[in-house]
């Protein structure tokens, strides 16, 4: 609508090699047709603006329950099962895991299987994708 107001205050005719403006008769009509589709456009933006405030908000909130709800299931994690967690975040392989924390490849793997049980997940890279912003 602000487009078509505008296009209308400003449209121009040629006829016989001269250039007119359309509406150049009725300067407050001109005038007042931009007024009206830059108060229309105002709108738009303030619209706009509150839309995605909206969206960012929504964003957030739905950001804050999703962390209460991952510490809350690493809270049920052992601190054993948190430490080789930490490293499984910070990209160990297993065999820098077992060399760290000085432990068995069998006992590793029931570590990280008790991990994906507790957190209801399937493999390192869900993990990362749940635990992702």
């Amino acid at each position: 609508m602000a487009l078509v107001l505008s296009s209308i205050a400003i449209s121009i005719r040629s006829r016989d090699g001269k250039v007119n403006l359309i509406l150049q008769e009725y300067p407050f009509l001109i005038f007042l047709m931009i007024v009206a589709s830059s108060f229309l456009v105002a709108i738009y933006f303030a619209i706009t603006r509150r839309k995605i405030s909206s969206l960012s908000d929504q964003i957030k909130e739905q950001s804050k329950n999703r962390n209460k709800e991952i510490d809350a299931l690493l809270d049920g994690l052992t601190e054993r099962q948190r430490e080789v967690f930490d490293l499984i975040i910070a990209g160990k392989t297993n065999k820098e895991i077992k060399t760290e924390l000085f432990i068995e490849q069998s006992t590793l793997k029931t570590h990280i299987n008790q991990i994906y049980k507790k957190l209801n997940i399937r493999s390192r890279s869900e993990l990362k994708a749940k635990l992702k912003p």
